[in-house]
């Protein structure tokens, strides 16, 4: 078994079709893997890894076979020794490409030692006890909202929607906002006491809550003018999820974030986010913990949020990457994995595995892998992933044409 599994992969990974995945001819996931989309389902996620919830297969001997189940039997094999010590016999991270026509759930991801205390209390939300760091990369763009706006941001945007300080009244903005120069400590402190503060007469004065959406979305609707990423956002969740969803007015208190292609966003835990639109590379740790609140008819932790969210102002990080020769190299924000792409043109390039684990995803063009001195040979192109065990301590790619791919590591 051991000669068997000591060669590289071609992966079969799972698609995830959650409600706001791209469809039909715009669906980028099955134009990306070279397959027809199925009409009206919605393509969302591919995964590429071994967590439980929706493992990658490979073909061993003619049997498909999850990936979890032989990291567990082989982890040395698989991930080498080193690796296999450091995360439990497990592979540390989930690979994925996402593909959003519609915005995702505002969110934010626990701590190691909250995922621990989350998963224990409620295994059926949070399905692991891991923490869940993540880099989004854009492949062609992607907008979002990451991190709050500043304490100064915030307050334009409370004097430029009446309805949302209407909402709060002036007893409360008056305390959240006093008259006198803040340190930046304290203006931490008065944006978590603004957010904690919309929360509560949130879920306290609904019939307010909802009159003051409502007011706010019938003058967005009569305005001539361009709809800025807020105004937008607000009222296509609204006629989603209707005027009582408390993502609604929450929206305008986080921080647009438009990335081009190849640009970066780092997801730190606490950081509150939602991506809206766009075609990315994601990779994070081996978790599926999300902790939600608005934008979704999926569960709603709002109580758990409010405690891990990071209230700092520009918490969100925005990479451009170092291109150093044909590699642009992300940086390492996390023991888990860091990531990089490789881009070739007609080449043979050796590569060192240090053994220990490395998973590749070709998104332009094709080739193939060697190893085993030449003797042994792996087609792959566009679209496929290919999983190189530990046990494989170097390799070759070759391409006759022009070849772009993406390389999860461990560091």
């Amino acid at each position: 078994m051991i000669e068997i599994l000591s060669r590289p992969f071609l992966l079969h990974n799972p698609i995830q079709h959650y409600s706001w995945g791209s469809k039909n001819q715009y669906a980028y996931i099955p134009q990306f893997l070279g397959i027809t989309p199925k009409p009206g389902k919605p393509y969302a996620e591919l995964w590429m890894g071994a967590h439980p919830t929706a493992p990658t297969k490979i073909d061993v001997d003619g049997k498909l076979m999850a990936l979890d189940e032989l990291i567990h039997r082989f982890p040395e094999i698989f991930l080498g020794k080193n690796v296999a010590d450091r995360f439990a016999k497990q592979l540390p991270f989930l690979f994925k490409v996402l593909s959003a026509a519609e915005p995702l759930s505002i969110q934010a991801h626990p701590t190691k030692r909250q995922a621990e205390l989350l998963h224990k209390a409620d295994p059926v939300h949070y399905p692991d006890d891991n923490h869940k760091p993540e880099i989004a990369i854009a492949l062609d763009f992607l907008t979002a909202l990451a991190g709050f706006a500043t304490y100064s941001n915030i307050r334009k945007t409370i004097e430029k929607y009446p309805e949302i300080a209407q909402f709060f009244g002036s007893e409360a903005l008056s305390d959240i906002f006093p008259g006198n120069r803040l340190s930046k400590k304290q203006q931490v402190d008065k944006i978590r006491l603004l957010y904690q503060t919309f929360i509560h007469l949130a879920q306290t004065k609904t019939e307010l809550y909802q009159k003051n959406v409502d007011a706010l979305a019938m003058r967005l609707q009569s305005k001539n003018s361009k709809h800025s990423v807020h105004e937008s956002l607000f009222l296509k969740a609204r006629s989603k999820y209707g005027n009582l969803d408390v993502g609604l007015f929450s929206i305008f208190f986080l921080r647009p974030i438009h990335l081009k292609a190849g640009e970066a966003l780092c997801i730190n835990p606490g950081l509150p986010h939602t991506y809206i639109k766009g075609n990315i590379i994601e990779c994070m740790a081996n978790s599926d913990n999300v902790v939600r609140a608005g934008l979704t008819p999926k569960y709603q932790d709002i109580p758990t949020l409010m405690t891990i969210l990071d209230y700092s102002p520009y918490s969100a990080r925005i990479i451009k990457p170092e291109m150093i020769g044909n590699e642009i190299q992300y940086p390492t924000f996390t023991p888990e994995f860091v990531i990089s792409q490789i881009t070739f043109g007609s080449a043979s390039r050796k590569f060192t595995t240090g053994n220990k684990i490395e998973l590749l995803l070709a998104v332009e063009g094709g080739g193939s892998i060697r190893w085993n001195n030449h003797a042994k040979n792996l087609t792959f192109k566009k679209g496929q992933s290919v999983i190189i065990p530990a046990a494989v301590s170097d390799y070759y790619i070759k391409t006759d044409e022009s070849l772009s791919i993406f390389k999860i590591q461990i560091p």
